[in-house]
């Protein structure tokens, strides 16, 4: 994945602040350049499509409506984009948590996706990445797959530089251990491994 250029990150920056005052065009110009960086990482972190196509156009209405709300000084429009993508996602996760607890003898879609793709290797490591625990899993998303910086990845989960780094040291391990006990034995290193996870983005 190409990293953004300072211009572009300006580009966006003053795309929201036209949103914000009502600029259509600008929203729409957003949406088109961004929808496809919200939309990869809605699936990285929960291995369903029609999730990740239903959280990234709810994200786009929150910026529809919450434009203003942008701080260039906290961080970069890419990093704010991906903080409300987190946000929609753990609400929707919690929501279908809610659903399942109170009918627990219902398979859903996404458990009879994964029985059939579990057969072929990339099915494996998604669901490596998917069975982390969510800190670990949206750490890992936004530093490996997002290509975000420790700071920014720190500025969208709210916490520390260091908290990122071990949270990141702490989710290579896991799905290290994941995919050695899924496959028997990696190609390669853990750290081979990890990179392999920008595969679910394909």
């Amino acid at each position: 994945m190409p990293s953004r250029t300072p211009a572009e990150e300006s580009s966006d920056a003053a795309l929201l602040a036209q949103a914000a005052a009502g600029g259509e065009a600008a929203f729409v110009e957003l949406y088109r350049r961004r929808r496809d960086d919200v939309y990869r990482f809605a699936y990285a972190l929960t291995r369903s499509r029609s999730f990740a196509q239903d959280a990234t156009q709810e994200v786009f209405l929150q910026v529809l409506e919450n434009a203003g709300r942008f701080d260039a000084a906290k961080g970069t429009a890419r990093a704010w984009l991906f903080g409300c993508a987190r946000h929609v996602v753990i609400d929707r996760l919690r929501a279908e948590n809610r659903r399942r607890e109170e009918a627990p003898e219902q398979a859903t879609a996404a458990d009879h996706e994964l029985r059939v793709l579990s057969e072929q290797r990339l099915a494996r490591l998604h669901a490596a990445i998917a069975a982390l625990p969510l800190e670990y899993r949206e750490t890992l998303v936004l530093c490996e797959l997002a290509e975000l910086p420790y700071a920014e990845a720190a500025a969208v989960l709210d916490c520390p530089v260091g908290t990122v780094r071990s949270r990141l040291h702490r989710a290579r391990g896991l799905l290290t251990a994941s995919l050695r006990a899924a496959e028997g034995e990696l190609d390669g290193d853990g750290e081979r491994a990890v990179m392999k996870a920008t595969e679910v983005c394909s």
